[in-house]
């Protein structure tokens, strides 16, 4: 199976079994965008590489929810949202996109500076590298890729070039008139 059947087959698993319960839960209907999301966040699972750090020392507060975190990361990148403090407005705005990154249990979202210091965490751990070959590995281990590169770029050569070698002309006499 190729792999973009095998991508329009989970999709359609994940629409066909998802969004019909979906539209349940949330109190407007979510939009296109919304459902692009939770289809990635259903195929990528992320969550899967996350620590959920359930153990915690008994001083301090209690670890907040990494699970959370990185599907809000998620969200980031396929918004296309630019810095965390325009993240957190938009999670602030609206409330489907809160519930699919699962701050709803919270009731109040993690400040700026959790969100840069999950995000750090996610970057030194590869998170997307990892959720990347994973998925690379799960549907492309059986396809052989192929790709050719070719570099165009013009190469400068230090030959100077050859000096033409100037051919004689031969010289014609003119006949004698009769």
């Amino acid at each position: 199976m190729k792999l973009t059947d095998k991508i329009s087959w989970l999709m359609g698993r994940v629409q066909k079994s998802l969004f019909p319960h979906l539209d349940e839960c949330f109190d407007t209907p979510p939009t296109e965008q919304e459902k692009r999301l939770v289809s990635i966040l259903e195929i990528v699972q992320v969550e899967k590489y996350v620590s959920n750090r359930t153990t915690y020392q008994w001083r301090g507060r209690k670890p907040l929810d990494r699970q959370s975190l990185a599907r809000a990361f998620v969200a980031k990148v396929l918004y296309r949202i630019p810095t965390t403090s325009d993240l957190i407005r938009a999670l602030q705005a609206t409330e489907n996109l809160k519930r699919i990154c699962g701050f709803s249990a919270i009731g109040k979202l993690p400040s700026e500076a959790t969100f840069s210091r999950a995000f750090a965490e996610f970057a030194v751990s590869k998170l997307a590298t990892q959720a990347h070959d994973s998925l690379v590995q799960e549907y492309l281990a059986d396809e052989l890729l192929g790709h050719i590169s070719r570099d165009s770029t013009a190469i400068v050569g230090r030959e100077k070039p050859a000096k033409k070698v100037k051919v004689p002309k031969k010289t014609t006499q003119k006949r004698p008139a009769c």
